[in-house]
């Protein structure tokens, strides 16, 4: 799949999630087998200002490229201002058109766009005039209907490179099931790469978007378990399942994380708790070991549990 001028090496791709996908997080699956990676979203007018909190957001290494970085905002100017601070550190830049987060949409912002396809247009067009980066949108199939292939075309209309389309509207939230037939009616509609997401847990949903969409998304599948690329692409190449990982490789792999983070500086009290919890979610265990760690104040004292949950 290529993006632009940028030229992935596979199909998979790592959905933006806040505090989710931090530079660590992105490594680690770039690792396991995504091909392309995408930032937690980055607050446009935050960024525009110099906000301190909002710098780790788009901290990067050449061990994830290519990245895209995701933006979020309603003013075409300050989402071009932002744009000159990142466009050196990544490869690709996204625009959100589909966060349901009530304080997004309480903006205008993310999903609430939907509502409004025209803006979409003229912020697309203000983003590639301002960068030589590609320019991508990851959007919901509407607001409370299905536009999706109108909306899809407008994007296109403006110079986008690619589009992400999750399959459901805003008001579905997360309910229900991902609409992947919606998702296919759009890449008939449209000629620039679409990118299916929602509900895709496994290589048999990945094969069923990649018989129309030229890239998956995985986003929730992932928290947890980076190993999701790897047994993904393992099925795509072999038709054969990979067990799941074993308690050592997930304690391993967070391991792995916290290093990164402290290499990094960007390691916390609070982000190494989710992440804890988050590798050890499906464990037999599962609920003493959130409980334990839940009683720990320290870093090291997180770090040295985990440990020793090996077998």
């Amino acid at each position: 799949m290529k993006i632009g001028k940028i030229k992935l090496d596979g199909s998979l791709v790592l959905a933006p999630m806040a505090s989710i996908t931090d530079l660590p997080f992105r490594i680690i699956c770039r690792e396991y087998g995504a091909s392309l990676v995408y930032s937690e979203m980055i607050n446009a007018d935050s960024l525009s200002k110099n906000s301190k909190s909002t710098e780790k957001l788009y901290l990067t290494s050449n061990k994830e490229k290519p990245v895209s970085f995701q933006l979020f905002g309603l003013k075409k100017e300050t989402i071009v201002n932002s744009i000159k601070k990142i466009e050196d550190k990544c490869d690709i830049i996204d625009l959100n058109i589909g966060c349901p987060a009530s304080q997004i949409i309480g903006s205008g912002a993310g999903a609430a766009l939907l509502k409004k396809p025209e803006k979409i247009g003229e912020i697309i067009r203000a983003m590639v005039n301002a960068t030589s980066k590609p320019i991508t949108a990851k959007m919901r199939l509407g607001y409370d209907k299905n536009n999706a292939i109108n909306i899809a075309k407008i994007i296109e209309d403006n110079g986008a490179e690619a589009i992400a389309i999750h399959g459901r509207t805003y008001n579905q939230g997360y309910t229900g099931k991902s609409d992947w037939n919606a998702i296919k009616e759009v890449t008939e509609n449209v000629n620039i790469p679409i990118i299916g997401n929602g509900d895709v847990k496994s290589g048999i949903h990945a094969k069923k978007l990649l018989k129309f969409c030229k890239g998956v998304m995985i986003g929730r599948a992932a928290i947890g378990d980076p190993f999701i690329f790897k047994r993904i692409n393992y099925f795509l190449e072999k038709e054969k399942n990979l067990p799941m990982p074993t308690i050592n490789e997930k304690i391993d792999t967070f391991l792995e994380y916290c290093t990164l983070a402290q290499k990094y500086n960007c390691i916390n009290h609070h982000t190494l708790m989710q992440k804890a919890q988050d590798f050890t979610k499906n464990l037999r265990e599962a609920k003493s070991i959130r409980s334990s760690l839940n009683s720990f104040k320290e870093i090291d004292d997180i770090i040295k549990y985990m440990n020793n949950l090996k077998k």
